[in-house]
């Protein structure tokens, strides 16, 4: 089971006591990187799978900026336009509304064109089910708890019936 490893932070801005996790950067593979380890043990060469790539996503951009959802593979990632706009009520300093957010006031002009991305659920349960956390010093990246690792009441000898309550048993 791959481990990933994360540290905790401090939300302050919501006040005290209020954490959230954050996973502890690896580093970033390149496209280069991921088209050579693409190519091991397969008959494609690294300059075709390169090329080959490079004009996919090619396809890819040219067609998020005609406005489509894009695939990046089945079952994996959709790539979207988005636009981040949002207007709220104007407040004076003792919360009464000096102006009122209308929907006119919702124009592009005043947007952040942007990318969404989604990840397909099916992924997302193979992700969910093929990982485990390990905690980190965010500084030091040096261990900080032992991992507590539940048994998967679903998974045989887990504790439990091998199938969910939901009668699924798989993909």
């Amino acid at each position: 089971m791959a481990k990933i490893r994360y540290f905790v932070r401090e939300n302050s801005r919501l006040g005290r006591h209020s954490y959230y996790a954050v996973p502890y950067p690896n580093g970033t593979l390149t496209f280069q990187e991921l088209c050579e380890e693409a190519c091991e043990n397969t008959s494609i060469e690294y300059p075709v799978m390169v090329a080959a790539v490079s004009f996919f996503i090619k396809v890819v951009q040219r067609n998020l900026l005609k406005g489509y959802r894009t695939q990046l593979g089945d079952d994996f990632v959709t790539l979207y336009p988005n636009i981040s706009l949002s207007v709220k009520d104007e407040l004076d300093e003792h919360g009464n509304v000096v102006k009122a957010a209308t929907a006119k006031m919702v124009t592009a002009a005043n947007a952040k064109s942007r990318l969404g991305a989604t990840v397909h659920p099916k992924f997302s349960s193979v992700f969910a089910s093929n990982v485990s956390w390990q905690k980190v010093d965010e500084k030091s990246g040096t261990t900080v708890d032992d991992d507590i690792i539940e048994p998967n009441p679903y998974e045989p000898g887990g504790g439990g019936s091998d199938t969910p309550p939901d009668g699924g048993g798989g993909f």
